[in-house]
């Protein structure tokens, strides 16, 4: 049956797994909207380590892992600074 629509047996008991038993978990999503609050606010400066931090503090037990993942999910990147580049020449 699965040679027919395509997927390898392995990918369609996965499937059937997942769509048993993993249902939208509402406290997943507020972790995940509370990540997108703090990059916001932060101006997408904090990282992994300050976010993990920022949600032990709001009461949201992460590790720095767990914040990496999370952040991934929510989309969020680090804006990093840009090097000081010198555009004079003092020797001229």
């Amino acid at each position: 049956m699965c040679q027919l629509v395509g997927v390898s047996r392995s990918a369609y008991y996965d499937y059937v797994r997942c769509t048993d038993n993993c249902s939208a978990d509402p406290y997943h999503e507020e972790i995940v909207e509370t990540v997108r609050g703090i990059a916001n606010s932060s101006n997408h400066s904090y990282g992994s380590r300050r976010i993990g931090k920022a949600l032990n503090a709001l009461g949201y037990p992460v590790g720095r892992w767990k914040a990496r993942s999370l952040m991934r999910e929510a989309g969020v990147q680090v804006r990093y600074r840009k090097k000081y580049k010198v555009t004079t020449d003092s020797n001229h």
